[in-house]
């Protein structure tokens, strides 16, 4: 029998599995899991200078989080995830093992990134997306995951879907609710279920799909 319990940042501290720099703010009710399922620890919990750590959250064993990061309420960051710094981890957020989120990421509530996901820096990510690692569901039936790719400074609107092998190139724009299932590349502007390529992706300052005042959105004037 493997007893899997979970411990305080004090605890885990005091055991050697949890080491965090000055500035700190971890919650009281924020849990540490010092090993899998398996009885294996991906080794210590890594905690830089002003992360933040709010109530709820969980952290697995071998988690990275980098300086000036927030990790919001009842958050689960499994074992072996990175994150960099000045990032944003919004509530209800669940990320899988070994993803890599870069720095000055933000990730809305109630997303799911799934193990292995690679986000690079600068990456924006909308509320409730959905990533896949995992096409043809064969779990525990010789599966070969392969997660998406989210490429510097690129935009996931929220309520989209990213299936595996998906790659989403620097500074492309997925609007909200897409189902993406093919590559998107850089600078791109794609939505649709499936999403296809629809243009560029907005420059800064556009308002991107809302129509200005007293235009349709294909650019016509309204009456």
């Amino acid at each position: 029998m493997v007893v899997n319990e979970a411990m305080t940042l004090w605890e885990a501290e005091r055991l050697g599995l949890v080491t965090f720099a000055e500035n700190v703010s971890i919650s009281e009710q924020v849990m540490f899991i010092p090993t899998e399922d398996n009885g294996l620890s991906c080794g210590m919990v890594t905690l830089g200078d002003r992360v933040c750590i709010r109530a709820g959250a969980v952290v697995c064993s071998g988690v990275e989080i980098g300086a000036g990061t927030v990790i919001g309420h009842q958050c689960v960051i499994r074992a072996g995830v990175k994150i960099g710094c000045d990032s944003v981890i919004s509530h209800l957020v669940c990320i899988e093992r070994d993803a890599q989120v870069g720095n000055r990421v933000r990730i809305s509530a109630l997303t799911h990134i799934t193990g292995g996901c690679i986000i690079a820096d600068d990456v924006q990510i909308g509320a409730r997306v959905v990533t896949v690692n995992d096409n043809e569901m064969r779990w525990r039936d010789g599966e070969s995951l392969c997660a998406p790719r989210m490429l510097k400074g690129s935009k996931i609107g929220s309520g989209c879907t990213l299936l595996g092998h998906v790659t989403i190139g620097e500074g492309a724009f997925i609007g909200a609710g897409s189902v993406v299932t093919r590559d998107i590349g850089a600078n791109n502007l794609a939505y649709g279920n499936p999403a296809y390529v629809q243009g560029e992706a907005p420059s800064q300052g556009s308002r991107a799909g809302a129509s200005l005042k007293g235009t349709s959105s294909t650019g016509g004037r309204l009456s």
